[in-house]
């Protein structure tokens, strides 16, 4: 049988035209955002200025920002960046509110630099260079929302029976309970949905033309609500060197190994407010796991034309990750006393399940190019800001059949856009102590008026503080991160299915120790 296995990988697999976007389809394609959309991690340094790091340099954070920035270092350096985060989301669909809060740890970096820089008594140029390996946490996906409320015009059982069409009676009902392997199986077995017949014959009833399906829950008023709940990372290991000609150019390239490690758990319910109907309620558990790697390179330049002001530049090449992609789903129904005694039921309570399902692919993420300046009031301390432009239109998917994933790539080209994201921070010295405050603002990667209108930017606001000390430092850094998303449970061909807008909220506390040997 040839239903799809991965209707609900990631939300839902996208086999749709971009016309099909006003019924808001999810697929793949949501992997070249996902997984594209980084955030600026690093040191505590480096996050209370808002990852405005770009000519900066003598941080941990160079390895991953600017690579060239491993030119300024005198002295070599071993730090660790544990954070706490705490994420919290305000939900609302079918008219109701819904607040959730979870809490995570998590090392937002850790890494060592080996500095071979010159003396000053040292004649020549060329001032010596530095190579440093870093971990750097670029994602987090730690996060949790929920909802729950009254739906009063569809249910998810018109979204599966609209999925079954096409389908004969034969070909969903005569699977292996032991090995279903979809959702539309897994609910004909659970009775949520039900061939439409138009007549019968010698061998029994004839399914209408088209083979279509309805549900068996009420098409009237049900409660809806749901849980979903993500955790994982997204972090990179960089390997880098950096050099300084002169105290005025300084040069670096890195080779960066990336892992994504993401997981997704819902829980779905209906509750059935019609004694008549065949069932009382029944939950879905949709359980996702994606394991990738990549890899990149990088290089940058820092120019200090002068003691007050460097400007610095670095580009990234694609990110290309293999991904592997595990998921599995589960029913539960409870059904009406009714229907059970009618049809002679064992039991009221049914619970079905698929095999673990798998899909690798293949996901390149886009380039990226990345320019900076900093301005420095002498010792008093100094102002940066970056600029960054990333073109999510030129992320492509690859699958085992080179043209299974066509028709994502075409959703990707035609629903995401270039952006330009903002990165402003300054640091005040007051002798061995340091403040910090910075913005970052991470542009809307979508098209507007394709999918929905809604604003997608992400605002961070940061601030910090730290003390250095002779081959001791120790830094500080709070991070509020603010931005909508949305959520859909179901899609139906009318488009009239609920949509969730989701308020998030993200609070990192991180701190760096380190020693300079």
């Amino acid at each position: 049988m040839k239903i799809s296995k991965y209707i609900f990988t990631t939300g839902f697999l996208s086999l749709f035209s971009i016309s099909a976007f006003s019924q808001g389809p999810f697929g793949y394609y949501n992997d070249a955002v996902r997984f594209s959309q980084t955030t600026f991690g690093g040191t505590a340094r480096f996050q209370g200025i808002a990852g405005a790091t770009t000519a900066l340099g003598a941080d941990m954070g160079t390895l991953n920002s600017n690579p060239a920035g491993l030119g300024f270092y005198r002295k070599s350096d071993v730090s660790i960046t544990p954070g706490l985060n705490f994420a919290g989301t305000r939900t609302n669909m079918l008219g109701t509110e819904t607040r959730d809060n979870k809490v995570s740890f998590n090392i937002a970096n850790i890494g060592i630099v080996f500095s071979g820089a010159k003396d000053d008594i040292v004649p020549g140029k060329y001032r010596g260079g530095s190579f440093g390996i870093s971990m750097t946490r670029t994602n987090n996906f730690q996060n949790q929302f929920s909802y729950s409320g009254f739906n009063k015009s569809n249910t998810f059982g018109q979204y599966v029976a609209e999925s079954a069409r096409g389908y004969t009676y034969d070909e969903v009902a005569n699977q292996d309970l032991n090995a279903l392997t979809d959702i539309v199986g897994l609910a004909y077995n659970a009775y949520l949905i039900d061939p439409i017949y138009c007549g019968e014959d010698a061998n029994g009833p004839i399914q209408c033309p088209g083979n279509p399906w309805h549900s068996l829950m009420s098409d009237n008023i049900v409660k809806q609500k749901e849980i979903v709940a993500t955790k994982g990372n997204q972090s990179q290991w960089d390997i880098a060197y950096g050099g300084n000609i002169d105290d005025k150019i300084y040069l670096g390239a890195s080779l960066g190994i990336a892992t994504i490690k993401y997981e997704s758990s819902k829980v779905f319910t209906e509750t059935n407010t019609q004694t008549s109907d065949t069932i009382d309620s029944y939950s879905l558990y949709d359980n996702l796991t994606l394991r990738g790697t990549g890899i990149n390179f990088k290089v940058g330049a820092i120019i200090k034309p002068a003691d007050w002001i460097r400007i610095g530049l670095t580009g990234q090449t694609p990110t290309y990750y293999s991904i592997r992609t595990t998921y599995e789903y589960k029913i539960k129904m409870n059904l009406n006393s009714d229907f059970v005694n009618a049809f002679g039921i064992d039991d009221s309570f049914q619970s079905f399940s698929t095999l673990p399902g798998t899909y690798n692919y293949n996901l390149t993420t886009p380039a990226r190019a990345k320019a900076g300046i900093a301005l420095f009031a002498g010792k008093a301390g100094f102002i940066s800001g970056d600029v960054e432009v990333v073109g999510y239109s030129g992320a492509r998917l690859k699958g085992a059949d080179p043209q299974e994933l066509d028709a994502d790539n075409d959703v990707i080209k035609n629903l995401y856009k270039t952006t330009y994201n903002f990165n402003l921070g300054a640091e005040a010295r007051l002798g061995d102590y340091r403040l910090r405050a910075g913005y970052a603002r991470l542009g809307d990667p979508y098209r507007h008026g394709i999918v929905d209108d809604l604003d997608r930017t992400i605002n961070t606001f940061t601030f910090g503080a730290g003390l250095k000390s002779e081959g001791f430092y120790a830094d500080v850094a709070f991070v509020n991160t603010f931005y909508k998303s949305n959520y859909y449970s179901y899609h139906l061909n009318s488009g009239k299915e609920p949509m969730a807008i989701v308020n998030n909220r993200n609070t990192s506390f991180v701190i760096t120790i380190g020693t300079s040997f």
